[in-house]
């Protein structure tokens, strides 16, 4: 857009600044891992927000373009992944998910206007909101949350289990702001002045979160006595090509048949769960009559042989509902008939002592499972991303559940996506999960950094709910991580495994899960304030004009 606009000089340095930004963010992020650069990042950002201040009149303007273009840079730069999907799909990805993350520099930018000075605790607050809001929303999209940025070394962030993965977003938000302020002031401030602003901003705001990190590694319990319980658990990870086999290629038959040899190389008798990834069981499995349908009868005749194991497995299921039968919004018209259904990308919990037990995912991909705001972006639909299955809109519980076998070990059935959303699975241990389970496949994107990100992520839900994670992937990586988010057990990409555990099982709840994402309401809290002033702030600039 700023193309087509008349270009100064100075718009080169607006350049240079943006693509920094975009390039820091980028490296500090999967599969670089350089994560020093991202408490640098937006240093160039805040720098180009007071250069135009300073010298455009239009300011607002460019302040808009400069910044989205680093935001949009940085959103292709770390998940381009999602090109291997669907072109049309990722480019509607990149252009949505970048333009709310402008919002709190465009809020900055405006006070910073009205004010004459900047005003760090707006924009601090106003990206926190906004890493909120991609909890929420049709849109929702909290991979570039930039406390995620962590995961490949949880150590650096065990207090998670207090402030949960937005605690990380502060933390760099305010490294940022304060080595900008320093560098801002350098040539006003003596020489001890500068020393003691460098002091501050290692000792303070860089190592004393490493350090409070330390300390809770040293102190935590290790969970290795003799009153521990432990729950067996063998993960499958069949390694199915999404696009060749798993939704065309081989029947369903074929595919669990396939899924329990692989158990089978790993069962004795002190197993007590199998878990399977997303989808494994396919083909639209009717719910209304689940226990008669074919695959799962092959389940049944699997946990004969073997009847101490419960089995958690992903299905792909559908429910019809009568004539008159009320039906939600997401349910269709069967075809020539004036019957409604519903699908699902959902979880089966199946054993010899309990009737089956199913979870509807709750946590839809936007424009994959289901279709955001369709009054406003229907027309986007056409580029969907296909990842099998049913398209359309999916329908979902719209809220956790946990899984109990006949001991009340309680496991939480996480599919896919919904890893991403930290609330949301602190809501599982919330209702008694002892372990996470997460299923997914991963195998849409190919060998890319996709997938690697996904599984790290899961690390940082382990610190933020003290929890085991047991997560089986079609393909991609499937493993065991501990409740301070290391990797105990993992496969490797591309590769059919079955990885077998004995998991602690653990019930104290964390701070994190009992509270939730209070920081954000807090900063939610004070961004209500800093609009409120900035509206008063304008209020009265018109009513000064008038007079």
């Amino acid at each position: 857009m700023y193309l087509l606009l008349p270009v100064k000089n100075n718009h080169v340095a607006y350049l240079i600044l943006s693509i920094s930004t975009a390039i820091l963010l980028t490296l500090a992020w999967q599969p670089f891992k350089i994560l020093p650069l991202v408490f640098i990042g937006f240093v160039p950002l805040l720098m180009l927000e007071k250069k135009i201040r300073s010298e455009q009149r239009d300011s607002f303007m460019w302040v808009f373009v400069y910044t989205w273009l680093a935001l949009l840079l940085w959103n292709i730069g770390t998940v381009y992944w999602i090109w291997n999907a669907s072109e049309g799909g990722a480019l509607a990805a990149f252009v949505i998910n970048s333009l709310p993350m402008v919002l709190p520099f465009m809020l900055y930018h405006r006070k910073n206007v009205r004010s004459g000075r900047e005003n760090y605790v707006l924009l601090i607050s106003a990206w926190i909101a906004m890493e909120l809001l991609q909890f929420h929303w049709d849109l929702a999209f909290p991979w570039l949350q930039l406390g995620n940025v962590f995961s490949y070394l949880p150590a650096t962030v065990q207090w998670y289990e207090y402030t949960g993965v937005l605690g990380g977003s502060l933390w760099i938000c305010a490294v940022n702001i304060q080595l900008f302020r320093l560098l801002q002031y350098w040539t006003q401030l003596t020489r001890q002045q500068n020393m003691n602003r460098v002091f501050n901003l290692v000792f303070f705001y860089l190592l004393t979160p490493l350090f409070l990190s330390g300390y809770i590694l040293l102190n935590h319990e290790p969970h290795k006595d003799i009153n521990t319980t432990y729950a067996d658990i063998i993960l499958v990870q069949p390694n199915l090509d999404p696009y060749n086999d798993k939704f065309g290629g081989m029947s369903g038959e074929e595919q669990l048949r396939k899924m329990l040899l692989l158990a089978e190389s790993k069962i004795d008798s002190l197993t007590q769960f199998i878990i399977l990834p997303e989808t494994a069981l396919q083909g639209g499995l009717e719910e209304n009559n689940l226990s008669q349908q074919p695959l799962v009868h092959l389940l049944y005749s699997f946990l004969k042989v073997h009847p101490n194991v419960s089995i958690l497995t992903g299905i792909d299921s559908y429910r019809l509902y009568n004539e008159q039968e009320p039906h939600p919004a997401t349910a269709r018209r069967v075809r020539d008939e004036p019957r409604f259904f519903d699908a699902y990308n959902a979880a089966l919990f199946i054993n010899n002592y309990d009737s089956p037990e199913v979870y509807h995912k709750s946590k839809l991909v936007p424009g994959v499972e289901k279709m955001p705001y369709p009054e406003v972006f229907g027309f986007i639909e056409k580029y969907a991303i296909n990842l099998g299955g049913t398209g359309g809109s999916l329908g979902s519980d719209g809220s956790s559940k946990v899984f109990n076998n006949k001991h009340k070990l309680g496991l939480a059935p996480i599919i896919c996506y919904e890893s991403v959303f930290a609330e949301f699975t602190a809501s599982y241990v919330q209702k008694g999960a002892k372990i996470l389970c997460i299923i997914t496949n991963d195998g849409w994107w190919g060998n890319t950094p996709g997938y690697k990100q996904h599984f790290d992520y899961g690390r940082l839900r382990a610190i933020e709910n003290r929890r085991y994670i047991a997560r089986a992937a079609n393909t991609g990586i499937s493993g065991f991580i501990d409740d301070q988010g290391e990797v105990m057990v993992r496969s490797e990409w591309w590769t059919e495994s079955a990885l077998r555990m004995r998991v602690p099982v653990l019930s104290k709840q964390t701070f994190y899960t009992e509270h939730g994402d209070w920081i954000a309401y807090l900063f939610l809290f004070i961004l209500g304030f800093e609009l409120i002033s900035l509206w008063r702030g304008s209020f009265q600039k018109q009513q000064n004009q008038k007079y």
